[in-house]
């Protein structure tokens, strides 16, 4: 027989800090499709750029004006802002037919990343299959966001999938 160092029955307290742990890392996921479906909206609209820092979709159609201006004198490159212009008005117009609108979503998305975070690390999909599932996912997001963010909050999820459908991409794309 061997010695069991824990009681038989957790104290209360370590089974509080677990199932927090479990509820922040639940809602980190919630966080972390907010952020995926933003990554992957600014990467269709700005292909080739890879550092975004400071891009966000709320700013888009700012970062369209800022990108297409020339460098070398200050000149509005007319072809890129029409390019860039129309791969953001062709995506929200795909994404409006889901629900999605301009206004209200970017702002929410940020409030989700903002109040839930996202997670730390990569997550492994054969160790976790929920990242790759979108009806676990749905679950998790019924399960975590409070009822009056809960239907803009799936919709988010329904956007993502859509997008990764087309982009042949996981849902959680790094």
């Amino acid at each position: 027989m061997s010695w069991d160092p824990w009681p038989i029955s957790l104290p209360p307290l370590l089974t509080e800090i677990q199932s927090f742990s479990s509820t922040e890392k639940d809602g980190r996921i919630v966080g972390e499709i907010a952020f995926q479906l933003d990554r992957r909206i600014l990467a269709y609209v700005f292909p080739g750029v890879t550092r975004l820092y400071g891009f966000t979709v709320s700013n888009i159609p700012e970062k369209i004006k800022q990108t297409s201006i020339k460098s070398l004198d200050g000149s509005v490159d007319e072809k890129k802002l029409r390019e860039l212009t129309h791969r953001y008005l062709t995506l929200t117009a795909r994404l409006e037919r889901l629900g999605y609108n301009r206004d209200v979503h970017p702002v929410f998305s940020e409030f989700l990343i903002n109040t839930y975070g996202i997670l730390k690390q990569r997550p492994d999909l054969r160790a976790n299959p929920l990242h790759s599932s979108p009806a676990a996912l749905r679950k998790l997001v019924i399960d975590v966001v409070p009822p009056k963010f809960l239907g803009d909050s799936l919709l988010l999820l329904t956007c993502l999938c859509e997008l990764s459908k087309e982009d042949h991409k996981p849902l959680f794309a790094w």
